[in-house]
């Protein structure tokens, strides 16, 4: 795996850029990521989604990595079924299908208005394929056909199926993990897991997870701002790529949150009273170093850290959003997966 080093005056690690030795620096490949998407959003492709000109099918069928693939070197037993009513994909090693397994109970990204079960696809067979778990892909409901809190409800009710039948599935302790929406949904239904007292989860694992929703504007000005994150090249395109990034904020009010209220711990972790965040399991974050959203994850896990919670955070320089999702194709994608499985077995 990527060597981790210490952040300065902090007690956050982060993976350096291969071949780099300091901060600030786009990874090659983001780097060309970033320019491309500069220019969809330029030339009025995907990037027009902020003025309302494309439609959340356009948006849907735009995501995912198209480059991910990654080679099992195990053989892995796939399967769609149904948990509590909600449609799930279980993967795990084809040997170990009757041991009883640690299970990663995993909800994909996509604003909560997109991503599917096929766009985490490749992540999910990796980390089936890295270590002996079992691995439950949440197909959750999205908005705007189903705002919130339907998607926390579908994924409550995957975990409450998984806990009360643990003999029969073969589940070991349990972890909730999720990619930016879904990294938003590890925190909440570890929150909601934690209020109800069924302490069904045993860890939790966030990668750039949406924890602020609110519009409290001093807030807002911090977590929006682009300039605590341009380091030391590409600064307008960094700039243009999270104020674009930020923009879609106006279709999650509009579809995902609608009338209920922004500040809720349950759209907005980072609000959660520190006596709950003090009993959220076992955690782990995970980001990039140019993510629009890391400054609002840092937030997050600062309060949890102060509170007494049990959190470590990795973050991976040079990479932009949604990295997890390149998978074969990125280092840290793989790199991330790794240190996720090592989290979730030690």
């Amino acid at each position: 795996m990527l060597e981790k080093v210490n952040v300065k005056n902090t007690d956050y690690q982060m993976k350096l850029v291969p071949g780099k030795d300091t901060e600030g620096y786009l990874d090659p490949k983001a780097k060309e990521e970033l320019e491309d998407s500069i220019k969809q959003t330029n030339t009025g492709d995907f990037g027009s989604e902020v003025n309302g000109s494309v439609t959340v099918e356009d948006i849907r069928s735009s995501m995912g990595w198209k480059k991910a693939n990654h080679t099992c070197q195990q053989e892995l037993s796939i399967t769609n079924t149904i948990y509590n009513g909600v449609k799930v994909r279980v993967y795990l090693q084809k040997s170990l299908a009757n041991e009883t397994l640690p299970t990663i109970l995993f909800m994909h990204g996509g604003g909560f208005f997109g991503g599917s079960l096929d766009n985490v696809e490749y992540p999910c067979e990796a980390l089936a394929d890295f270590g002996e778990v079992r691995v439950v892909s949440v197909d959750y409901g999205l908005a705007p056909e189903h705002p919130y809190p339907q998607d926390l409800i579908d994924c409550y009710q995957v975990l409450n199926y998984l806990a009360k039948n643990k003999a029969a599935l073969k589940i070991g302790n349990i972890t909730a993990m999720g990619d930016s929406a879904g990294g938003n949904l590890a925190y909440t239904l570890s929150l909601l897991d934690r209020q109800l007292g069924t302490n069904y989860l045993n860890k939790a694992v966030a990668l750039y997870p949406v924890t602020y929703q609110g519009k409290d504007a001093k807030r807002r000005a911090i977590f929006d701002t682009p300039e605590p994150l341009i380091g030391c090249e590409k600064a307008e395109d960094i700039r243009a790529y999270i104020n674009n990034f930020n923009g879609s904020q106006g279709m999650i009010n509009d579809w995902y949150i609608r009338d209920s209220d922004p500040e809720s711990m349950y759209i907005s972790p980072l609000n959660a009273p520190e006596n709950l965040l003090k009993k959220m399991p076992q955690t782990l974050f995970m980001i990039g170093e140019f993510d629009p959203l890391r400054l609002q994850g840092e937030a997050f896990y600062n309060k949890m850290k102060l509170a007494g919670g049990d959190i470590t955070y990795i973050r991976y320089n040079g990479m932009t959003h949604a990295f997890m999702d390149k998978v074969g194709d990125f280092v840290q994608a793989d790199d991330c997966l790794h240190e996720a499985i090592d989290f979730i077995l030690k």
